[in-house]
């Protein structure tokens, strides 16, 4: 299981991306309401074992229609998220894409807290001398963001990627990505 096409994961995001988009018709929201956020975000692992990686990647997230208040003026919501992107290790550089869940927590004005978890497929297992065991990972993150104009907002995640020892090889990688996202 050496590498995957780059079109199967061209192709598997596309299918994210068509199977979100319909939820947008279902909400039931108010127009004022945002409802997705575009951006991207890059960034470098911490915990190199064999090889040191950078990750860059487009990001396009969803608002899901439920939300709870956790006292006054503070309220968890639920994001679908996904990413396409890039994995650059050891020499190789690869494709990489994700599709998750995200729960937000807002405090009405301009800070978010996010924590999430996403299924992750990659288009290569193997960058130089670290073998991440499978082409497929989850992703688990923890994310802080600010809006600091209009609808813009920056960011900064910590997220760690693993198999989950779906593989003898499970080596994980740990990233700090920086980021800027637009809602609308």
């Amino acid at each position: 299981m050496k590498s995957m096409p780059v079109r199967v994961v061209v192709t598997a995001l596309i299918l994210i991306l068509t199977t979100i988009a319909p939820l947008a018709a279902e909400t039931g929201q108010t127009p004022d309401e945002t409802h997705w956020e575009i951006g991207a975000q890059g960034g470098t692992s911490f915990n190199d074992k064999d090889e040191s990686f950078k990750q860059y990647e487009a990001l396009l997230n969803y608002k899901l229609p439920w939300k709870w208040e956790l006292q006054e003026g503070i309220d968890l919501g639920m994001r679908v998220t996904s990413t396409a992107g890039v994995l650059d290790g050891g020499g190789e550089t690869g494709a990489i894409a994700s599709l998750g869940l995200a729960f937000v927590v807002a405090d009405g004005r301009d800070f978010t807290v996010r924590v999430g978890s996403a299924g992750t497929i990659m288009s290569e297992d193997e960058y130089g001398d670290e073998d991440l065991g499978t082409l497929f990972s989850f992703t688990s993150h923890l994310c802080l963001s600010y809006r600091f104009w209009d609808e813009l907002s920056a960011r900064v995640r910590v997220q760690h990627m693993s198999n989950a020892s779906l593989s003898d090889e499970n080596p994980g990688v740990n990233m700090i990505m920086f980021g800027l996202h637009y809602a609308f």
